[in-house]
């Protein structure tokens, strides 16, 4: 049925709740899991506006890319721990658009599934569907299970 299953994760809770869900499918179909944690690029301009003010002007990428590979490990780790075989599960930061990140991520992986949370964390409450979720249901060649 699936063989690689593709999980986005931000750290939010609807990605916790999705992460659960593909762990679920992993124990009934065996099928690989895939964490993506995706920093989004920030420009030395971008940087020099924002209220950090870092001590050094080209360490936002860096330090995106680590909190990205905190929560990559995180969410591998949780699989785990919720009963998901540790070789076959793996945890990847990429840099980039999100949705446009995830959507290409799981085209050169050949997954078979991409299992996101409906709102990450930059969903507002009001809003049904966050719009990297929206964005990656259209784009993907794959099916998106939203959770």
């Amino acid at each position: 049925m699936f063989n690689r299953i593709l999980v986005p994760v931000d750290g939010s809770k609807g990605a916790i709740k999705a992460l659960d869900k593909a762990v679920g499918l992993h124990l009934l179909t065996g099928a690989e899991l895939y964490f993506l944690c995706v920093f989004k690029h920030h420009s030395l301009l971008e940087a020099s506006l924002s209220m950090v003010r870092p001590n050094q002007l080209d360490i936002p990428d860096d330090a995106l890319k680590e909190y990205a590979t905190e929560i990559a490990i995180h969410a591998k780790t949780h699989a785990i721990e919720q009963g998901a075989d540790s070789t076959s599960v793996r945890a990847f930061v990429k840099g980039g658009r999100p949705s446009r990140t995830i959507a290409r991520f799981a085209w050169k992986r050949e997954c078979d599934l991409i299992v996101i949370g409906a709102q990450g964390t930059n969903g507002e409450k009001s809003m049904l569907l966050g719009s990297v979720s929206q964005r990656v249901a259209g784009a993907a060649h794959c099916p998106t299970l939203v959770v």
